[in-house]
């Protein structure tokens, strides 16, 4: 069974005002930052400079200011918590993380916000099995929305916040389905002894792209919402992974190891126009869309000696990739940002 944990990045480049110690969009005022709270990873945003066009650098933002602008992140940190790894949020230049999960049985993953911004759906295995839970976007009132004895994971929430495709084992392989927000209405749209998993929708509503190994090594694929005219859109001898459709509907995210280690990528939604957006040799993955569809952000272990990794941004060219967060690598998994 394929199991994909998830994360991501974006740069930051529209700091047409940033300078010497500027991060992915904010800057810490002068003196000590204040210590974190106890049940918060040790962690300590880096402040890169990006430079201008010219190749001067920028002014800095005032503190504070572009963090609130761009909008947060939700992530999963705590990969050595004794409960598991847990949700989080934070400004975008990695500053003023919020603890949303407290799980003492189980570890919480791949949390999205819904486009209207006041929940947070994800997945845990607090009850043994892993099943799918919707919070409010300050965690409060977690509740579950998935009851059967299969793994349920990755969600995706619908365009109008209404509904949610996730990946579940239920019925024996991994298979899409998608049920309203409140976990009524469950509905299997593919049906195949493959795996079918990672599902995301369109912007428009209309389609939802996936990943699904039907043909040998796992492939992108496209298909209507209702599940119908399912179509393969990239061909690679490798693994072609955890699509991720950009806001204006334009171009597909995604993760491949066609070169070795994983990369990020994107693509026409036909699987068109591939191009590689990130280049080394340790895994770079996770790729989310910011909502202007200006930078993404993912998850790299370039900066890890273990097998976890660190959160990034980057412009959706793939210029000025930034280190958002030092949580002395125990980040891991999909970020996703509002």
């Amino acid at each position: 069974m394929m199991k994909i944990i998830r994360p991501v990045f974006i740069s930051i480049f529209v700091f047409a005002v940033i300078a010497a110690i500027s991060l992915s969009c904010a800057v810490q005022p002068q003196g000590s930052p204040p210590a974190a709270p106890p049940d918060i990873p040790k962690q300590s945003p880096i402040l890169p400079t990006p430079a201008a066009e010219n190749g001067t650098p920028a002014a800095v933002p005032q503190a504070g200011k572009t963090a609130v602008n761009l909008g947060k992140l939700v992530f999963v940190s705590g990969t050595n918590d004794p409960g598991g790894p847990q949700i989080y949020t934070a400004n975008i230049d990695g500053t003023n993380w919020v603890r949303l999960t407290k799980s003492k049985t189980g570890g919480d993953r791949f949390p999205k916000w819904s486009p209207d911004g006041t929940k947070i759906v994800f997945y845990t295995d607090r009850d043994g099995d892993y099943e799918i839970y919707l919070m409010n976007a300050d965690g409060s009132n977690p509740t579950r929305l998935t009851k059967d004895n299969g793994n349920n994971e990755m969600p995706a929430w619908s365009p109008d916040s209404r509904k949610i495709a996730f990946t579940s084992d239920r019925d024996g392989n991994e298979q899409i389905y998608t049920m309203d927000a409140d976990g009524a209405n469950q509905v299997r749209i593919t049906s195949n002894t493959f795996n079918d998993a990672a599902p995301c929708w369109s912007p428009d509503g209309n389609r939802i792209t996936f990943q699904s190994d039907r043909d040998g090594n796992p492939e992108i694929y496209t298909m209507r919402s209702d599940g119908s005219n399912q179509v393969r859109i990239t061909s690679n001898l490798q693994v072609d992974t955890f699509p991720s459709w950009s806001p204006d509907g334009n171009k597909i995210a995604f993760q491949s190891n066609e070169n070795g280690n994983f990369e990020i990528y994107t693509m026409y939604p036909d699987g068109t126009e591939r191009k590689r957006l990130t280049t080394g040799t340790i895994d770079n993955k996770y790729p989310a869309w910011s909502p202007d569809g200006s930078k993404m952000v993912f998850y790299s272990k370039r900066d890890c000696s273990n097998d976890n990794g660190e959160i990034y941004i980057m412009n959706a060219d793939g210029s000025g990739q930034v280190r958002v967060t030092r949580s002395e690598c125990t980040d891991s998994g999909l970020a996703d940002w509002r």
